[in-house]
């Protein structure tokens, strides 16, 4: 009784420390937001921007993405090195305008179902400005 007590110890010890271990790496060398504009018809579409570049040494690296209500997430293109260096359109709406606004985003790394997230917010972006 007392082994089986102290290997399944043993096992939820090794099982626990091997999950630690496989936390992906996630480091993020350039975060830039920037916005656009898109006029179609009588509407003026705007997108916002994130130029993103890292590195993982996760199997996949992605990035939250929404508009007009659907939250979706992008995955990034990595490099054979683990690298990534993408634009990313975060948002979009149909209605751009010149009010001030700070958007957010997720970057998350993964290693099988074990992730790395780092939450990214940008400085105050307008997508018309007026002068």
């Amino acid at each position: 009784m007392k082994r089986m007590f102290v290997l399944s110890v043993l096992l939820i010890i090794f099982f626990v420390s091997g999950c630690a271990n496989n936390i992906p790496l996630l480091t993020l060398s350039n975060v830039e937001w920037y916005t656009t504009t898109e006029t179609i018809g009588k509407l003026t579409f705007g997108y916002v921007h994130l130029s993103l570049s890292g590195a993982t040494d996760g199997e996949r690296v992605t990035v939250m993405t929404y508009g007009d209500g659907l939250i979706s997430e992008e995955e990034l293109i990595l490099t054979d090195d683990k690298k990534f260096n993408q634009d990313i359109i975060i948002k979009f709406t149909h209605s751009a305008d010149s009010e001030p606004r700070v958007y957010s985003t997720v970057v998350t790394a993964y290693n099988g179902t074990i992730q790395k997230k780092i939450d990214l917010v940008s400085q105050k972006l307008s997508f018309i400005i007026e002068e």
